[in-house]
């Protein structure tokens, strides 16, 4: 082999896994954002399922009414004494009950 192949040969074997790498680090990188509410909405998915849609004898929340949901946990912060459900409900601001009760309204 000559001095010119293996320069070659040298390149892409550093080249390579170079490239690689940067198209790896990118796909990183340019991932897209969670849907508005969905990392709020994932405390709920113990007890009523992944993405609102129980399975286990639990309320699904998936494709019911933002109003009817927000509603409900407004209720629920405000119920005495408060049980495991209104205690969570009393964990979220008013703005994150929105965003919880929009995110469960879209999933079908």
């Amino acid at each position: 082999m000559n001095l010119s192949q293996f320069n070659k040969r040298l390149r892409i074997a550093i080249g390579l896994p170079l490239a690689l790498a940067s198209f790896y680090v990118a796909a990183q990188t340019t991932s897209t954002a969670p849907p508005p509410g969905r990392l709020l909405a994932s405390n709920c998915f113990q007890c009523h399922g992944y993405n609102g849609k129980s399975s286990i004898g639990f309320d699904r929340l998936a494709g019911e009414s933002a109003g009817e949901i927000f509603n409900e946990l407004k209720e629920m912060q405000m119920k005495s004494p408060p049980e495991m459900m209104e205690m969570h409900a009393r964990g979220y601001t008013d703005a994150q009950l929105r965003l919880i009760a929009d995110y469960f309204s879209k999933q079908r």
